[in-house]
């Protein structure tokens, strides 16, 4: 079995994010610096529904990655991903009748699990191939997403199994971050580099597992509810997709909230109402589509601060200054450095 998306948004959850800040807390990194330059605010996290752009979570990757300096912080936060993270998601793979079954469901709800892969289940001469292909991150995030990912199914099984799991492999599509023996401590097996395919695999029979949290009745109803959750995150995710198109393509002059309203068909009213559904607002939105076109302007150096400005609909660049600041305490010139 596989499962290929059709296509990729560009909003995701927040629990990624949520299970960076997390793990750096732990080693006393304060959330206000993992979150630095990534537009949001500490008050996000305490907002389950709070949806965010891949821009901004890999800002927080990144940061991530500098402020701990571990080439394993990949596979430390796929450890730390414990199956109750994923809420309902994580409570219907549970409840599930086998293994198989609790490892298809996240496969057919893609939008709730947030990855950057293409994930599929392959079986093939007594031993099952999870593969994570396809990364739609940047290359150089390519290895900590990975690493997150495929750690994380292994985490994810021996919550389902409440029991630790032998893998018979695992294989990166890349080169090592560091020495071979901690991957091979961290996987507890043979660990292959430069593969066609990043991937791990374990026993073909370990699928047909009878689960010891398993409850058909529980199971049904929260997949009902999982599949509700789905659809309406992807109901959602489309329309708010819709609105930040509208508005990143008239940055320089946005249509005011009536006129916004009447291009997504609904009332000045409607539309409010089903932005503070979505945690979020018009000035809110405007804010966060502005920031990232910034901080793209100005990594390229393409122009001075006020011809950014003017490309940004500010009328100087002292109004972008002062923008860039709130948006993530700096200067548009200390970002640019």
């Amino acid at each position: 079995m596989t499962i290929h998306s059709k296509k990729y948004a560009s909003l995701t959850p927040l629990h990624l994010c949520d299970c960076i800040v997390r793990q750096l807390e732990s080693k006393g990194i304060p959330l206000e610096d993992t979150i630095l330059g990534s537009g949001l605010r500490s008050d996000d996290f305490n907002i389950p529904s709070r949806m965010l752009d891949l821009q901004q979570e890999q800002q927080i990757i990144r940061n991530a990655l500098r402020l701990s300096d571990d080439p394993l912080l990949g596979l430390n936060l796929g450890r730390s991903a414990r199956i109750s993270a994923y809420g309902l998601l994580g409570y219907a793979m549970l409840t599930a009748p086998t293994l198989r079954a609790g490892l298809e469901i996240p496969m057919r709800l893609p939008a709730l699990l947030g990855t950057y892969f293409q994930l599929g289940i392959y079986s093939s001469d007594g031993m099952v191939q999870i593969r994570a292909e396809n990364c739609r991150a940047p290359a150089d995030l390519e290895p900590i997403l990975t690493e997150l990912c495929l750690v994380s199914f292994k985490t994810l099984i021996e919550d389902m199994l409440l029991r630790s799991v032998s893998l018979m492999g695992v294989a990166f599509r890349y080169g090592p971050l560091c020495e071979l023996d901690i991957y091979e401590s961290a996987f507890g097996c043979d660990v292959y580099f430069d593969a066609d395919v990043s991937s791990i695999s374990l026993d073909a029979k370990l699928l047909d597992e009878i689960l010891p949290l398993a409850n058909s009745l529980c199971h049904q109803k929260v997949i009902d509810l999982c599949q509700n959750q789905n659809r309406e995150l992807v109901s959602n995710r489309e329309w708010l997709e819709k609105l930040r198109n509208i508005l990143s393509e008239n940055l320089v002059n946005p249509p005011d909230l009536e006129s916004l309203a009447e291009k997504m068909h609904c009332s000045p009213r409607t539309l409010r109402r089903q932005l503070q559904d979505q945690n979020t607002s018009y000035r809110q939105l405007l804010d966060e589509l502005r920031f990232t076109k910034a901080k793209s302007l100005l990594g390229s150096h393409s122009g001075t601060v006020d011809q950014i400005a003017e490309e940004l609909g500010f009328s100087d660049g002292a109004g972008l200054r002062r923008a860039f600041r709130r948006w993530c305490g700096m200067s548009p010139n200390a970002f640019r450095t």
